[in-house]
């Protein structure tokens, strides 16, 4: 999954806090047992949107099952809390800085 939208100057880099979040939630989801590409999955969704993720592989979706918020794409949430907002440009194809 492309972090930046196609070319132009709003394609900003994540900053070091988007990043942090990103990794905080990244690990949390993988203390609750999810491999790391889904447990990278859902920290993007809390950023991105869940609707713009993969959804979680076949070992993983029973237990992304238990989880009490539901999302798009196949994911529940363990929490409704987004991540850090991206920066312009930087959500796939809609230059807004707000998940």
């Amino acid at each position: 999954m492309s972090k930046t939208s196609s070319g132009g100057p709003c394609d900003a880099p994540e900053t070091i806090w988007q990043a942090g979040t990103f990794d905080s939630i990244k690990r949390r989801y993988m203390r609750l047992g999810l491999c790391s590409a889904c447990a990278a999955q859902a920290a993007w969704g809390h950023q991105l949107g869940f609707s713009l993720s993969n959804p979680p592989c076949q070992e993983c979706q029973p237990l992304v099952d238990t989880f009490p918020v539901k999302k798009p794409n196949r994911w529940h949430s363990w929490s409704p809390r987004r991540g850090a907002s991206l920066s312009k440009g930087l959500r796939p194809g809609t230059g807004q800085d707000q998940p």
